[in-house]
C-alpha cells in the first residue's frame, strides 16, 4: 500500500479517501436489492410449486426442473453478492482497505460462476415453455427451437468451464496478475452479447406463433404476453453490455463489478418470476373464477336431471385436467368456454390446450358419447 492514499486505489484529483467514514455509493442499494431478489423470487417459485401440485395437479416437467435449479443458483449468486458487499462492494475502491480487496475478488469470482448456469437455466426454462405450446402444431419451429436450445447449452457450458480458467492458476484472479489471466474484457463483453440475443430471441420469438393460433385476439394478446415476459428481462441485458463497454477501462472494481452484478440479479430474477407466471396465473385464475364455475356446473347438472337423456339440454363437458371436451357441442364453443372457465389461457395446461386446438377437436369425432377421448400425457399433464 502507497504511503500517499489509505485505500486501495488512489483517490480523484480533490477528492479525499475516508476509510472510517466511507460514502455509500452502492452498499445499502446493494443489499436491499439482494434481500428483494431472494424475497420475490421465493414467493413466486413457491407460488408455482403449490400451483402445480395443488391446481394443475401435474408432474415434474423439463422447465420446472429448469426453474428450480435456476432457483437455487440464484441463492448462491445473492450470496455471493452479500459477501461482495461486506468486502467493500458498493464503496468506493478509494474508500476500501487493501486487505479487503482480494476477499472481495474471490466473491465476485465465485458469482460470476454462479451466473451462467443461473442465466442459463432460465433462459432453458422459459425455451421450453414455448416448445410445449407450440411444437405439435409448428413442427419447423420446433426443430429451429430445439437447434436454438443446442446453441445455447453448447455456449454456456463452454463458458462456464471459460470463466472457471479464465485465470491459471485460479488464484490470480483475486491476486491482480493480469499476465496469468486471459482477456477478461472481452470475454465479459461476449458474454453480454449473447445474452442480449438469446433475451431478444425469447422476448420476439412467441408473437408471430400466438398470432397463428385460432383465438380471439384478446386472448392471443394474454397468451403471448404470458410467454413473451421473460423477454423484459432484454433490458437489463442491454443495459449489463452497455455498462461492461462503457466502464471497461474504470479502475474502480468495487463500484463497476457490483453495478454488473446488479443487473444480473434484474435481468435473472425478472426471468426466473415470468417463467414461473403461467403456473401462478392458473392459481388466482381458478381462485377468482371457481366458484362461479362450480355454480355453473351445478344449474347445468341439475338442468340435464330435469331435461333427462344424455343427448339433449347443453351437452356433457367432461373436465380433465388440461381442458374440457365438449361431446355434442359444437367444438369452437367448447374451447371458448375453456378459456373462460377452466384455467385456459391462464396456466401452462390452458397454453398448451391453446396450441393443440385443432388436433384436439379432430379427436372427439372418433368417439362416442360414452367414451371420453384419450389425451396424450403432455396435453393431460403442465
Amino acid at each position: 500500500m502507497s504511503a500517499s492514499y489509505p485505500g486501495a486505489l488512489p483517490p480523484p484529483p480533490g477528492v479525499t479517501a475516508d476509510l472510517d467514514h466511507p460514502q455509500d455509493v452502492l452498499k445499502t442499494c446493494h443489499y436491499v436489492t439482494q434481500a428483494l431478489t431472494l424475497v420475490f423470487v421465493t414467493v413466486f417459485v413457491g407460488l408455482r410449486v403449490y400451483a402445480k401440485r395443488k391446481v394443475l395437479v401435474s408432474s415434474l416437467t423439463m422447465d420446472d426442473y429448469a426453474i428450480y435449479s435456476a432457483y437455487v443458483f440464484m441463492i448462491g449468486y445473492c450470496i455471493c453478492a452479500f459477501f461482495m458487499g461486506s468486502h467493500g462492494g458498493g464503496l468506493n475502491q478509494w474508500d476500501v482497505s487493501v486487505t479487503q480487496i482480494q476477499p472481495y475478488l474471490k466473491s465476485c469470482y465465485a458469482a460470476t460462476l454462479f451466473y451462467a448456469p443461473m442465466a442459463f437455466t432460465v433462459k432453458l426454462a422459459l425455451l421450453v415453455m414455448i416448445v410445449r405450446v407450440f411444437g405439435s402444431v409448428h413442427r419447423k419451429t420446433l426443430i429451429g427451437m430445439y437447434v436454438l436450445i443446442a446453441i445455447i447449452v453448447a455456449y454456456y457450458v463452454s463458458g462456464f468451464f471459460i470463466k472457471v480458467f479464465i485465470c491459471w492458476p485460479i488464484s490470480a484472479y483475486w491476486h491482480g496478475e493480469s499476465d496469468k489471466c486471459m482477456n477478461q474484457s472481452a470475454i465479459i463483453t461476449a458474454d453480454a452479447i449473447i445474452s442480449v440475443i438469446s433475451d431478444l430471441t425469447i422476448l420476439l420469438l412467441p408473437t408471430p406463433l400466438t398470432w397463428s393460433l385460432q383465438l380471439p385476439r384478446r386472448k392471443r394478446v394474454r397468451v403471448a404476453g404470458l410467454l413473451c415476459a421473460g423477454g423484459i428481462a432484454t433490458a437489463f441485458s442491454i443495459y449489463r453490455l452497455a455498462l461492461i463497454i462503457t466502464d471497461k477501462a474504470n479502475p474502480n472494481m468495487t463500484i463497476v463489478f457490483t453495478k454488473v452484478v446488479l443487473s444480473g440479479n434484474a435481468e435473472v430474477g425478472i426471468g426466473l418470476i415470468c417463467a414461473c407466471l403461467p403456473a401462478v396465473n392458473a392459481l388466482f385464475v381458478r381462485a377468482n373464477r371457481g366458484s362461479s364455475y362450480l355454480a355453473q356446473q351445478s344449474d347445468n347438472s341439475d338442468s340435464r336431471r330435469g331435461g333427462g337423456g344424455g343427448g339433449g339440454g347443453g351437452g356433457q363437458i367432461v373436465l380433465t385436467r388440461s381442458f374440457q371436451v365438449d361431446r355434442t357441442q359444437d367444438g369452437k364453443k367448447v374451447f371458448e368456454l375453456e378459456l373462460e372457465a377452466g384455467g385456459g389461457c391462464g396456466d401452462e395446461a390452458g397454453l398448451v390446450a391453446a396450441g393443440q386446438q385443432p388436433s384436439v377437436l379432430n379427436k372427439q369425432s372418433s368417439h362416442t358419447p360414452s367414451q371420453p377421448p384419450s389425451l396424450r400425457s403432455d396435453e393431460t399433464c403442465c
